[in-house]
């Protein structure tokens, strides 16, 4: 991920133990997104410097955020160079979160997608109406429930 200025969400953020995500991501809400997003790894001190290696092995080295358009598609943003790259395609749903029952809305990975990432479902909800927390889980058996926050914000 391209190096900026930690925001006032991300500082709060990685403060917070894992155990402690799963209660702020059931209090927040649900929000419409549309545009670019600027993608933070937020969260404990050994999860932020793992994430970056653990996502480049599955082919998204440089992520830099996500792109949503009108139409409920949406990619990845990955930086090559001084330029950013769309990958892995999306569909945005609203649906039932599997972390809490509740509604949220959710980006499935297509099959077409390399391996995992047609297991990985990322979970969004709101903090504000243009910054969301994200939480990455995968899509199979008792792995459903272990779930790796990250932040987007416009």
């Amino acid at each position: 991920m391209a190096e900026h200025g930690v925001s006032r969400w991300a500082e709060e953020l990685n403060k917070l133990s894992l155990r402690d995500f799963p209660k702020l991501f059931a209090s927040s809400a649900i929000y419409d997104l549309q545009g670019i997003y600027r993608a933070t790894f937020v969260g404990p001190g050994w999860l932020r410097a793992t994430a970056g290696p653990a996502i480049a092995i599955g082919g998204l080295g440089g992520w830099w955020g996500k792109q949503f358009e009108e139409d409920g598609t949406a990619t990845n943003l990955v930086r090559r160079g001084d330029k950013l790259a769309s990958r892995l395609a999306m569909r945005l749903i609203y649906t039932t979160s599997v972390l809490d029952g509740k509604p949220v809305l959710a980006l499935i990975y297509g099959a077409e997608n390399p391996f995992p990432w047609p297991y990985a479902v990322d979970e969004l909800r709101a903090l504000d109406p243009v910054t969301f927390l994200g939480m990455m889980h995968v899509n199979a058996g008792p792995l459903r429930k272990l779930a790796f926050p990250f932040l987007l914000e416009q």
